[in-house]
Parts: structure tokens; sequence; C-alpha cells
């Protein structure tokens, strides 16, 4: 499903080059549950970028569902992010001015759904991550664990093949961090491919397997 081969990332900052990624090479099959750890700076957010399609390689190739991403271009490589992956973040990334509800039914409205259908659906999202009863709460009127549900529930709506989650419990307490990866636990059992990048041990452990980072490289996987 996912396929990176020997994998180059540089940033160019004025006349110097910073080497985000160095050879990587990865492999993800359908349906699983990986953890990519490391430190800040070791490469993984920028990995994750690079599997959600949101930046390029430098070098190497990627395949995604066996077709070489660069071949994806404009209104294809946008279908492909819109319907085949959902983001988790870190901050959420949640739209302030609207509704949870509203929120969740962000990409549908990006695919031109119809307003009753997209609301159906996203109520059912909402539901399915235990936030029936918040629907029309504004961002600022939920908990930082509740706001993480929404971001999640809005990944979910779109029944994307592959979760790509980045820190999504770095700004949580632990009670609501171990909620979050309880609910990623449980979309990986419904079958769907989960990428979960983060710092913590802790929270890697809870995946089926772990792909260690450091300077811009993969060390164990």
């Amino acid at each position: 499903m996912i396929e990176l081969l020997h994998v180059s990332k540089v940033y160019r900052q004025g006349p110097q080059c910073v080497h985000a990624l160095r050879d990587v090479s990865l492999r993800v099959e359908s349906g699983e549950f990986v953890a990519v750890i490391g430190a800040s700076g070791s490469g993984k957010s920028t990995l994750m970028n690079i599997i959600g399609c949101l930046d390029e390689p430098t070098g190497g190739q990627y395949r995604l569902f066996g077709t070489p991403v660069p071949q994806l271009r404009g209104a294809r490589l946008a279908a492909v992010r819109n319907r085949e992956i959902g983001f988790v973040f870190q901050h959420f990334n949640l739209v302030h001015g609207m509704s949870a509800v509203k929120n969740v039914e962000l990409p549908l409205v990006f695919r031109g759904e119809p307003p009753a259908l997209r609301r159906e659906k996203a109520e059912r999202a909402l539901g399915l991550v235990g936030l029936g009863g918040r629907m029309d709460h504004a961002p600022s009127r939920l908990s930082g664990g509740q706001q993480q549900r929404v971001a999640i529930a809005r990944a979910l709506v779109g029944q994307p093949r592959i979760i790509l989650a980045d820190e999504p419990t770095g700004n949580l307490d632990a009670p609501a961090a171990a909620g979050v990866m309880e609910l990623l636990e449980g979309i990986h059992r419904e079958g769907r491919t989960v990428v979960l990048i983060t710092h913590d041990p802790a929270v890697a452990a809870r995946a089926e397997r772990i792909v260690r980072m450091e300077n811009g490289r993969i060390t164990a996987c």
C-alpha cells in the first residue's frame, strides 16, 4: 500500500542544505498499524508529509497503492488526499468559528457532497468517537481530548483507507491520550491502515510495528 524506496528530502535554507530524510526505504502493508518514533528533528514528520502527499521527496521513489506518486498530479493528487487519506494532527487544526459537526463535514464539502448527506455522515462519525452529544459545540467549548476526537471523526468521515496521525496525543493529558489511542486501535481493528508519528515510547508500543528514526534515517523497523 505504502512503499518508499531510497527516499531523500533536502531543504535549502539560503546557501545551506538541510537533509531531513536520508536514503529511507519503508513498506507498509494494507491494514497495518505502524508507529514511527524519533526525537525532534529525526525526520519523522517529514516522512509523514511525504506519505500523505503533502510534500515531495528530493530523491528516490514513492508508490502509493502501487502508483508512483509523481504520476498523481493536480486533481488526481487532490482526490487521493481527500478520499484515501485521513489526517490527524497534534494541534487539531479545527476551524474555531464552526461547530464540531461542521468541522467534520469539511472533507465532504470539498468533495461536493450535498448538505443533508454531509450532515448524516458527520453525525455518524461523531457518534463513533463518543461525541454524539457535542455535535453543535464550538471547539472552544470542548476539552483537548474532545477536540482531538473531533479531528479523528473528520479524518474518518470520508472512509479513507489510510489514517496518518502526527503526534495525536502530544497536547493531551494521560487519560485523554489513552482515549485517543483506544480510538486509533479501534480504527485499525476495522481494517484501516494507521501510521502514527510519535516521540513517546509508550504510545509507540500500542502499534503492531515500530519504525525508529534518527538523523533522517530509519535505524530499525
